[in-house]
């Protein structure tokens, strides 16, 4: 709007005069000046301040009481958590956009309607910058940042004048519980939501306590390969990581944490033949490569223990735009029921995962990670690749 004023302050001038035009030019000002006043954020407002430290230990000022914010990266899905949908203002695109992808992402069904509504400020997705001007634009009092790169952090920050929060580092591996809880009490703080933060912590340490008490007094812990693992793209069977967060909380017996190094790790079928484990669970992300790959070379695949005794699950990815805390959670419920049934007997884990999504989310979405990317289930295969059952 003040470019538009700024052409029309133009558009119409004539030799000698000049003194004419200094009324119309005073009022050109004093409406720029009205409108840029309008999308200043109240940090340069005169809000009262406080400085808060964030979850990359940065010292950050942000005003005592929040009502706008723009969250990037995995931000939106701590919102949703914190029930603070009323005070985004601005979203990246693929906040937007319906998608297998999106699926993966539970929060996404809770947003979609208000996020159809608001102004893009950006792409979104790993390693993309939001535009600052349209940031700018929406005037956020703070923008709220997850697996954003800190030197990514900073340039946000000193190109737009806002506050940057830094939410949770947002690494896809060895999802840290205490790392979240400290996340919800933060975020909690910034946008005045203490009461569900504490909500949401509580959640959480009943969900840990109780899938620790199921399975603290078993003695049989076979053996167990996670496969198909996304990261940073879709891979087949060799993708795996070793501190897998549902089946660490179970105190699962994962193969890959004989590897050196902890996270994510590709390896060759011949090293998951020698491992030949008694379980293997896949990350439907995967599913289709595992197919493709079977169909290739299936005798490889038979010489798996687990496969010729039907004993290969599909799980939701819980990676999806970084970590969905509440797939997770969900994920060790049904691995806990494949692994010790008698210890999960009253568990049904489609409607326990609805449960956690409800909880986390204000939406039972498990009908939608089931059409969309096959949800819990066994998989089966055959000389037309994988089903899942």
């Amino acid at each position: 709007m003040g470019a538009g004023g700024e052409h029309g302050c133009r558009g119409k001038r004539s030799n000698g005069m000049a003194g004419r035009l200094i009324f119309p030019r005073i009022m050109a000002l004093l409406i720029l000046a009205i409108l840029g006043a309008a999308i200043v954020p109240a940090t340069a407002a005169g809000a009262r301040m406080i400085q808060i430290t964030d979850m990359a230990g940065r010292k950050v000022s942000i005003p005592a009481r929040v009502k706008r914010i723009v969250p990037l990266g995995g931000a939106m899905r701590f919102v949703v958590y914190m029930q603070g949908l009323d005070a985004v203002v601005g979203v990246e695109a693929i906040e937007q956009k319906k998608s297998p992808d999106s699926a993966g992402r539970p929060y996404s069904l809770a947003v979609a309607d208000r996020a159809a509504r608001l102004p893009a400020i950006g792409e979104g997705g790993p390693g993309r910058l939001p535009d600052f001007e349209r940031i700018m634009a929406v005037a956020p009092e703070v923008i709220l940042a997850v697996g954003v790169d800190t030197s990514q952090v900073a340039t946000i920050q000193q190109k737009t004048g806002i506050p940057v929060v830094v939410l949770h580092p947002g690494a896809t591996t060895a999802l840290d519980l205490n790392q979240i809880r400290d996340s919800f009490r933060l975020l909690g703080r910034v946008i005045q939501r203490e009461e569900r933060a504490a909500e949401l912590i509580a959640y959480l340490d009943g969900c840990e306590s109780d899938l620790r008490t199921r399975v603290e007094k078993v003695r049989e812990r076979p053996p167990v390969y996670l496969g198909a693992i996304g990261y940073k793209g879709r891979h087949g069977i060799t993708s795996t990581e070793s501190a897998y967060a549902p089946l660490a909380w179970l105190n699962g017996r994962n193969v890959a944490d004989a590897l050196p190094r902890p996270g994510h790790a590709f390896i060759d079928l011949e090293q998951l033949l020698r491992w030949d484990p008694e379980v293997i669970f896949l990350d439907a992300g995967g599913l289709s490569l595992v197919a493709d790959e079977y169909r290739r070379n299936p005798g490889l695949y038979r010489g798996l223990k687990a496969l010729r005794s039907g004993r290969v699950f599909v799980v939701p990815p819980y990676n999806s735009y970084h970590t969905n805390l509440e797939t997770a959670l969900a994920n060790a419920y049904f691995m806990g029921k494949i692994l010790w049934p008698g210890r999960f007997a009253d568990v049904d884990p489609a409607a326990k995962a609805d449960d956690i999504l409800r909880f986390f989310t204000g939406v039972a979405g498990y009908g939608r990670l089931k059409e969309a990317l096959h949800g819990f289930g066994r998989a089966e295969f055959g000389d037309n690749g994988v089903a899942v059952r």
